[in-house]
């Protein structure tokens, strides 16, 4: 039976960041340069604050313990933000109602994906929450700007190459569900090294 696990590993950055790269990939070799500037930076903008989340709590143990709130999901923004643009840009010649569709379907995996995270306890409901709703504003920011540009004539060999080769990634499973980050405790007086798997 397949684990619901493997759901959380599709949020994971060694399987987003390329994908999210191979969406400027392929605007750029649409010709579509602001577009994919555009992307680049609000994508960039989302993951800089999960870390900036992250190195803040590690170092100086921000949150908030009332909501059980100490730093953001980067599965579930990266999932957010990229699965919903990455169907929108795959099906950019597809007509409107299909996009939609994919749209939903990247949604609703976010959705599974960020209701995981927290019944595995990898985060709070808070943390999965204000990720979701961070992962949201970058895809549908995206979404939302790009009618202001020319459409790019995004290649469907290159598109069926990425997802062939993103496949390939996701059966090998190069990484586990974890938080590279809080590895650096050990820098930190008192801190030890905490353990790979969900949180008490």
């Amino acid at each position: 039976m397949l684990s619901w696990k493997l759901i959380i590993d599709i949020g994971h950055t060694g399987f987003m960041f390329p994908l999210a790269g191979a969406i400027a990939a392929w605007l750029v070799a649409g010709r579509a340069w602001k577009m994919a500037l555009a992307w680049c930076v609000m994508f960039a903008s989302g993951v800089s604050l999960v870390g900036l989340s992250k190195i803040a709590f590690i170092g100086w143990d921000t949150g908030l313990p009332s909501l059980g709130f100490k730093a953001l999901s980067g599965h579930v923004l990266c999932a957010t933000a990229v699965l919903p643009v990455a169907c929108f840009v795959a099906l950019q010649r597809a007509p409107y109602r299909w996009r939609l569709i994919g749209v939903v379907c990247g949604m609703a995996v976010s959705i599974v994906l960020g209701l995981l995270i927290v019944y595995f306890d990898f985060h709070s409901a808070s943390e999965a929450i204000a990720s979701f709703i961070l992962g949201s504003c970058i895809g549908r920011g995206y979404i939302r700007l790009s009618p202001k540009f020319a459409a790019p004539h995004v290649s469907h060999w290159s598109i069926s190459f990425s997802v062939i080769v993103f496949a390939a990634v996701f059966a090998l499973k190069p990484s586990v569900i974890n938080h590279r980050l809080s590895m650096w405790r050990f820098i930190w007086p008192g801190e030890t090294v905490p353990s790979s798997g969900p949180r008490k």
